[in-house]
Order: C-alpha cells, then structure tokens, then sequence
C-alpha cells in the first residue's frame, strides 16, 4: 500500500467493512461500531471524522457509516494479506483453521505488498482462505460469492460448504471436527421446530447441530430453492 494508515485505523476499517457485510444498506451504526471495537462513542465518533476527512469513510451527521471506494479497497488489501497470510499458515507451517485468526491479524499490518505478492506466488495464487472466504485482488477488489447460511435451508436440500464464518477458535475447532470443510456435500436431513436442532448428513456421517452454531456456516446451494441470500464475507 502506498499509504499505511497504522494498525488503529486499519482496524477501524476493517471493522467497518464486517459489519457493513451484515447491513441490509451497508451502513454501520456509531453505537454499532463502538460495540464491535470496545471502544467509547465519542472514541469512535473522533475516530470515523478523521478517517472520512482523509477519504477512506463516508459519513454524515446523524447517518450510518460506510466505506468510500478509496477505503473499500485499502481494506480489501489488508483482507487480501490476512487471507494469504492464513492460507500460508495453515498449507506451510502447520497451523489449523481455528488457530490462525489471531496470529493473521497481527501480521496483516506489517507486510509489506512485496511480501503478499510473493506469498501468493508461493501458494500458486490461491482463490479461497482455509476458511474458504474468497481472497481479494491485489487491488482490493472483493469477489461476491453467492451463499445462504446453513440454518437458513430448508429440508431436504442440498449444499456444498462454502465458508466458515467465526473469529471464535473454539467454535472453528468443532465445526471442523463434525466435517464442516469448504466443498464438503451437506444434506439437511430434518429440522426441527421452534429453533431445534438441525439434522445432516456430511458425506455419510450423521450430524445434528444447533441453529446458532448452524449460522456460522455459509453454504452453495445446490438445488434451487428458495430464501434470502448473503455473502461469504463476514469474517
């Protein structure tokens, strides 16, 4: 990146670009905002002026906050470094899916754009993270890919794996030992009423899973049905 904005403002985008993901208009709250970073309203009031008088947010009096495309794209970059940064962990150096989060995040904000290219050209230019959230360009540029979570199918479908979406390593950990992987085969079995628990077949193993935990898993469908949609990028 031409400009480096310190891991503090980086964060704040990145944030910002989360939570946006999740918004029906893409806007994110002040209150919303200050909840997800842990950080006092008028913290991050101050800290949404100078990041929007710099061009990365747009902002007005009273209105959500978004992204500018200036800033949609730096944070698409700081995406890209995390993405790579985790695939190389996971395929070069040991690690698994559900421990990488935090060593990721560390390290998103000191390589440099020579190292990323070289990680990707490592990796053979990888289209997916381990987690299997689509790798942004190296401009920033984010791919839409098309998803609807696990506990949004109705009965009787069937999906593919398409990406786990939690920080939580705990949760990571136990969506990976019940089969949860990207591309994996899901048949929603039954679903139980009044937010019961969900019943699968994984490519042959039998799983039951709560809703909540089900949420976290974003699935290609397979057969045409239909519910809302959403993307992949919530992590």
């Amino acid at each position: 990146m031409s400009t480096h904005l310190g891991e503090s403002n980086e964060m704040y985008l990145i944030t910002v670009l989360k939570l946006s993901r999740k918004a029906e208009d893409g806007e994110v709250t002040v209150s919303r905002l200050a909840e997800a970073t842990g950080h006092s309203m008028s913290t991050v009031s101050e800290k949404v002026r100078k990041l929007t008088e710099k061009g990365y947010l747009e902002h007005e009096w009273r209105e959500g906050v978004s992204l500018s495309r200036k800033g949609h794209l730096y944070a698409g970059r700081l995406l890209r470094k995390r993405r790579l940064i985790e695939t190389f962990l996971v395929r070069m150096a040991g690690y698994s899916i559900y421990d990488v989060h935090d060593e990721a995040c560390r390290l998103e904000h000191v390589i440099s754009d020579r190292l990323t290219d070289a990680l990707d050209n490592m990796l053979d230019y990888p289209e997916v993270d381990p987690h299997g959230h689509p790798i942004p360009t190296s401009s920033g540029e984010c791919r839409r890919v098309e998803t609807t979570a696990l506990s949004e199918l109705d009965k009787g479908v069937t999906a593919q794996v398409a990406a786990l979406c939690s920080d939580d390593a705990d949760r990571l950990k136990y969506l990976h030992e019940l089969g949860f992987q990207p591309d994996r085969v899901v048949v929603l079995l039954d679903k139980a009423p009044f937010q019961g628990p969900l019943t699968l077949d994984i490519e042959g193993a039998h799983v039951v899973i709560a809703p909540d935990l089900a949420s976290c898993v974003q699935m290609k469908v397979r057969e045409p049905v239909l519910m809302r949609r959403n993307g992949t990028e919530n992590s």
